[in-house]
């Protein structure tokens, strides 16, 4: 493999005790070597996070303070410090397989001809011995939950309109602008955008693998979806070119089910709609939640048919929100 371009690391990182050791492990350890540093921005943790940083002795590894907070800022200040031709942006959430960063570089350059700018990799989801953290990940690797974005589909390869995380050339920022930094989400959905719009392409490589570890607790995974689904509300009014249908459908089943159970007594055309919406919708909940019983126990089906629900709505209610704040 040729080792011809550096590579910058950039990590934001904001109260990640629990996972960012394995982390840096998985990026000190990558085997491509031209690897000219490690930055990671935290955005001043209050847990032991900057500790267990501070206990790595790499020389490439740089510990930057992100007075901003939010994560579209830390990868801003990280890539205007960047000295790499590529910058390959890293969650902290995730471990990434030895020649992750190796496999980036060599999709970018095989793929320059194309004018491929950016590209990434499929997620693997890590399952532990908890029931409920099992649960949110099936939801995550459902095309009924989560699932239904390319970059969770792990045999998928090809041309695609945004990847998790992603690795760039640099100059493609001096070229399009930075991340947005009045996006407290969909930053990445923003500047994929862009990319595509300025004529360049984006690309997905199923051997550049990384290994994610999602929210543990039903709260944590409702109240992200909510704040997901308030980024896209916001971006129906301020930026829809971001907007995909996929991102739609939770709202539209949301309203339906509203609109119509409160017209439900007084129309007849209501009270159709209203029960076809919810037979269908809650068959096709029984017949996902049994797929995934089948394939990984019967004990697990309760749990992911309420779960399918709870995210559906807690999504489609945070576009409602993040709409109208939008037009406030």
């Amino acid at each position: 493999m040729c080792n011809r371009n550096s590579v910058s690391i950039i990590i934001p990182v904001y109260n990640e005790e629990m996972y960012i050791e394995k982390c840096l492990k998985s990026i000190v350890d990558q085997t491509y070597e031209n690897i000219i540093e490690i930055l990671v921005l935290d955005g001043m943790s209050t847990d032991s996070t900057r500790d267990i940083i501070g206990k790595f002795t790499n020389e490439k590894l740089l510990l930057i303070d992100n007075e901003k907070k939010i994560q579209s800022a830390a990868l801003n200040k990280g890539i205007k410090m960047a000295r790499g031709d590529i910058v390959v942006r890293v969650d902290a959430h995730a471990i990434y397989d030895k020649n992750y960063v190796g496999q980036c570089v060599k999709t970018l350059n095989r793929m320059k001809s194309q004018k491929v700018v950016n590209v990434g990799g499929p997620t693997y989801l890590l399952r532990s011995k908890s029931y409920i953290e099992n649960c949110i990940v099936f939801l995550h690797e459902s095309k009924f939950g989560i699932g239904v974005a390319k970059f969770r589909q792990k045999d998928y390869e090809g041309f695609v309109d945004t990847v998790w995380n992603g690795a760039f050339w640099r100059w493609i920022f001096d070229e399009i602008g930075f991340y947005n930094e009045n996006l407290s989400r969909s930053e990445d959905n923003d500047l994929n955008n862009r990319i595509l719009r300025a004529g360049y392409k984006i690309y997905q490589n199923k051997d550049i693998i990384s290994y994610y570890r999602p929210r543990s607790s039903v709260g944590k995974i409702i109240s992200q979806n909510f704040k997901n689904g308030e980024a896209i509300g916001g971006s129906i009014v301020n930026n829809r070119e971001i907007v995909r249908i996929r991102h739609l459908v939770p709202l539209v089943f949301f309203l339906t089910i509203v609109i119509f159970g409160i017209t439900y007594k007084f129309f007849l055309v209501s009270r159709i709609i209203e029960i076809l919406a919810l037979a269908s919708y809650f068959a096709v909940d029984i017949l996902e939640s049994m797929n995934i019983g089948i394939r990984n126990g019967i004990r697990y089906m309760p749990c992911m048919f309420v779960l399918f629900f709870l995210l559906h709505i807690a999504y489609g209610l945070g576009t409602i929100c993040g709409f109208f704040k939008s037009i406030e």
